[in-house]
């Protein structure tokens, strides 16, 4: 079956809930710690199934019908939706949770899928227990533009969950606490530019302290949480009225994925251009030919200093930039011929050990913010370094 067909099956169905997220070094394994297995929130699995909502009885528990669409096809198993209630009986565990996945013969615990996108559609009636569970696991980049296209740009660490009616053509919320912003009255009229939203939170939302990791997540959390605001201000009431084929589900899939790319593609970016800068980094080149085509993120300390064949190569970097890294670090090893070691800054919560070793392997050098690092393999986090780190090295680099 094809991904999108299966995505648009689910669209039509009154009764479908999703919960979509990228697998977590946590979630597969690979980072190592204790507690196994796909994280869910509490609030998303009361919603689900809502005969476990009780502190009378000890780990109250309700099975379902669970089946693993993709990668490859898995007979249907009974998977489990457990409360850890305890703490009411005299110990201290308070948790919900799904269990039985079927342990490491899962592809839900395969080291190898950390960092892929992963949509968990449930079967729903209303007011009672879910009953039925399907999983697709997403495996190529294709599947995941596909799946973007739909619910928007899915960041590690972040989830939607809702009818799949509203998930599927990004009017959704996502699942993420936080603050809720207003939007300026004229962004209500016209669209914003994603230079705009970008620009206005770093006028208006101060962070507290300077340090660049947490002003990186602050910054672009709160930008996302407006845009997506705007978008639905703009898009939900076409999405209520419903669509009539498929293709009119695609039309404005389509039309929504192309504001979300051209919003996205610079957002990062342009979030690290102003950290830099108020980091007193002046003067690097971004999107800038190096060699024929190619137009790496970043040139420090400029473009012009890339293309003086006299200077030290030695004191050049580049800074490749991707919210996940998965699959995509290859596009970035032949931006800049002069730079040995390429620095690819990323959002993604994890790695396997093996997809580390080739990025080392290649000359990759990952920078990610020190709040995600223990979200990785303990056998790598020395290897990581942070925002912070980079900047210094920048600093230290030119001071020479």
């Amino acid at each position: 079956m094809k991904f999108i067909d299966w995505l648009y099956k689910k669209y039509l169905k009154d009764d479908c809930y999703l919960y979509i997220k990228r697998l977590s070094a946590n979630d597969t394994g690979a980072s190592g710690g204790h507690q196994v297995g796909v994280y869910f929130p509490n609030i998303v699995l009361s919603h689900l199934f809502p005969s476990i909502n009780s502190t009378t009885e000890e780990n109250p528990s309700v099975e379902l019908a669970s089946t693993v669409v993709n990668p490859l096809p898995e007979s249907c198993a009974k998977v489990r939706a457990i409360y850890y209630n305890n703490q009411f009986f005299g110990k201290t565990r308070n948790e919900k949770r799904i269990t039985r996945w079927g342990g490491k013969k899962s592809p839900l615990q395969n080291r190898e899928f950390t960092g892929s996108a992963v949509i968990f559609a449930f079967d729903q009636t209303a007011g009672k227990d879910a009953h039925y569970l399907e999983v697709w696991i997403c495996t190529s980049l294709q599947e995941e533009a596909e799946l973007e296209a739909c619910v928007g740009e899915l960041v590690s660490g972040d989830a939607f969950y809702g009818p799949a009616s509203e998930i599927l053509v990004g009017v959704g919320s996502k699942y993420k606490k936080g603050n809720i912003y207003e939007i300026p009255p004229s962004w209500k009229v016209n669209f914003p530019s994603g230079d705009d939203i970008v620009r206005y939170v770093s006028e208006n939302f101060k962070i507290e302290g300077n340090d660049p990791d947490k002003m990186l997540i602050e910054r672009r959390d709160t930008e996302y949480a407006l845009f997506k605001k705007v978008e639905e201000h703009h898009v939900f009431s076409l999405v209520r009225e419903g669509f009539k084929s498929m293709d009119d589900f695609m039309a404005t899939a389509n039309s929504v994925s192309n504001r979300r790319k051209s919003r996205s593609g610079r957002s990062l970016e342009l979030h690290l251009e102003n950290i830099f800068k108020d980091n007193g980094l002046l003067g690097f080149s971004t999107q800038s030919n190096t060699e024929g085509n190619k137009k790496p993120d970043f040139i420090f300390p400029s473009i012009k200093a890339y293309k003086d064949e006299g200077f030290p190569a030695k004191k050049l970097r580049m800074l490749a930039v991707k919210t996940t890294c998965k699959d995509r670090w290859r596009q970035i090893l032949n931006e800049a011929n002069r730079v040995k070691t390429k620095h690819l800054f990323t959002l993604q919560q994890g790695v396997s050990e093996n997809q580390f070793n080739e990025m080392k392997e290649a000359g990759v050098k990952l920078v990610v913010p020190k709040q995600l690092h223990g979200s990785f393999p303990k056998s790598i986090r020395d290897e990581l370094i942070t925002l912070t780190d980079f900047i210094e090295e920048l600093k230290s680099i030119s001071n020479e």
